[in-house]
């Protein structure tokens, strides 16, 4: 709606005055009025050199505003006074404005000075909120005026806000199966340690947590579980070794762990030594399949028996007792004896145990007595240790031998087995008992005088007194020594 203001000059008294007739015009399509009336707020202006009078106004009609210009005071007061505004009014008022065009005119053309005031409405304030704001207790950070949701870097840090943009602090987002986590200042932990709960996390460098993975720092290595918490003083079992983790997290490399009254070792990449040697100290040890150390305990391998300390370390060079006489290994650490033919063969009379179960006493004590310790011509050039006639993979040699026949001593002639070494006839005297079923008795015997009886009895010599020949070399050498040995493998 416009405003066209026409001036008509009065005398009221001794001073002209200048009126003011408002007529309305309504635009086209703009307005649309109906039958109801409208009412519109009184709204007061005031300016520096027009005064508005009520009481100097001509009454147009109830329908009009009124203006009026005094010379005398010079503050502009506009008043707007509720109308009803019709179709018909408008028209009326517009008709009384063009009655007297010339009138108008002419007083408009007096001179006269009128200084006024241009009113527009003011835009409502559009400026948008931007950074950081906080609203009832709540952190927010507006971008263009929105509010930002999810995580973002702002200013070089990371922080993570809801779908409502609250900021989140001192909380853990899982997010495309990753955790992260937001500290109590809401920055993200970034390639930092976070502890609670009594574990210890890692957070990378990206802020995911680290899970089901290795972290190698300050020369250490130190493993996260799957759930992201530090292993801490316990195994770990992957790609067919295991690992120990110290109660700091760190793997412990090239270094011993005790427990369980045992000791293990971890080597320089951090896995077990398992059935493995390790060489130290100008001493040998041995580690089992569990990886415990061998104290006090022997080793059969490579055909031959091998002692462990009490320290772990391999005997060599030293004769022992250990409780039940003395036991002699030679400087590769391997069991021998003061007597050289007995160290010879012992080593593979208990083979003949662990292999067989027959008892390496009866053993030692057969090939002693039928060798003559080894001086025979049959031991010294054949190797046949044990008198066993016969062949050996095709080998034999015919010898004279004295075979006791109802009591009288009758000398033949036969064949004996041939053998590359002693070894080898220490080897088949136990093959031989297997394979001979009148034997299997002896398999598993125990007992020396049990065994020495029985393999008479099954026929091994003929001799009456060969019983307790056998007896008296056991116990003359103290062969059981070495069932005692035998035994524990």
């Amino acid at each position: 709606m416009s405003v066209y203001k026409h001036y008509k000059m009065f005398k009221k008294g001794k001073n002209w005055c200048c009126m003011a007739i408002a007529t309305l015009s309504v635009a086209v399509g703009v307005l649309s009025l109906s039958q109801h009336n409208v009412n519109a707020d009184t709204t007061e202006t005031e300016a520096s050199s027009i005064s508005t009078n009520t009481e100097n106004t001509q009454n147009l009609s109830e329908n009009t505003a009124s203006l009026t210009m005094s010379t005398q005071n010079q503050n502009l007061q506009v008043e707007t006074v509720d109308a009803s505004k019709t179709t018909q009014n408008i028209k009326s008022i517009n008709k009384t404005q063009d009655q007297n065009p010339q009138a108008v005119d002419q007083k408009q053309a007096q001179s006269f000075v009128a200084n006024y005031a241009v009113v527009s409405p003011k835009a409502e304030n559009s400026t948008l909120q931007s950074g950081w704001q906080t609203e009832n207790g709540n952190s927010y950070y507006y971008r263009d005026g929105q509010k930002l949701t999810g995580q973002q870097n702002i200013n070089g840090k990371d922080y993570y806000f809801n779908d409502q943009g609250q900021q989140q602090k001192d909380y853990f987002l899982n997010q495309d199966n990753h955790t992260y986590y937001f500290q109590s200042d809401g920055t993200r932990l970034n390639d930092g340690f976070y502890n609670n709960w009594g574990h210890t996390y890692y957070f990378q460098a990206d802020g995911s947590r680290l899970d089901n993975g290795f972290y190698n720092n300050w020369g250490h290595t130190y493993y996260f579980q799957a759930d992201g918490s530090r292993l801490d003083n316990g195994f770990y079992n992957n790609w067919g070794h295991t690992y120990y983790f110290q109660a700091d997290g760190s793997r412990l490399d090239n270094g011993f762990y005790n427990n369980w009254g045992h000791t293990y070792y971890f080597q320089a990449d951090g896995s077990r030594l398992d059935n493995g040697f390790y060489n130290n100290w100008g001493h040998t040890y041995y580690f089992g399949s569990d990886g415990a150390r061998w104290d006090n305990q022997f080793m059969n391998n490579w055909g031959n028996v091998y002692y462990f300390g009490n320290d772990g370390a391999l005997v060599q060079n030293q004769t022992i007792n250990l409780g039940y006489g003395d036991l002699t290994f030679d400087d590769q650490g391997r069991l021998t004896s003061n007597n050289t033919f007995i160290g010879s063969i012992v080593n593979g009379a208990i083979r003949g145990w662990t292999q067989h179960q027959i008892l390496p006493s009866l053993t030692l004590a057969q090939a002693i007595l039928e060798s003559a310790w080894g001086k025979s011509t049959l031991a010294s050039t054949y190797h046949n240790l044990f008198g066993i006639k016969g062949s050996y993979n095709g080998m034999s040699v015919n010898m004279p031998t004295y075979e006791e026949y109802g009591g009288r001593m009758v000398l033949i002639n036969d064949a004996f087995r041939r053998y590359p070494d002693n070894n080898a006839s220490v080897q088949d005297h136990t093959d031989f008992l297997i394979k001979n079923s009148r034997y299997h008795n002896l398999i598993g015997v125990r007992d020396a005088n049990t065994a020495t009886y029985l393999i008479r009895a099954d026929g091994y010599a003929t001799a009456s007194t060969y019983t307790n020949s056998l007896r008296n070399v056991i116990n003359t050498y103290d062969l059981t020594r070495y069932d005692r040995v035998a035994f524990q493998l």
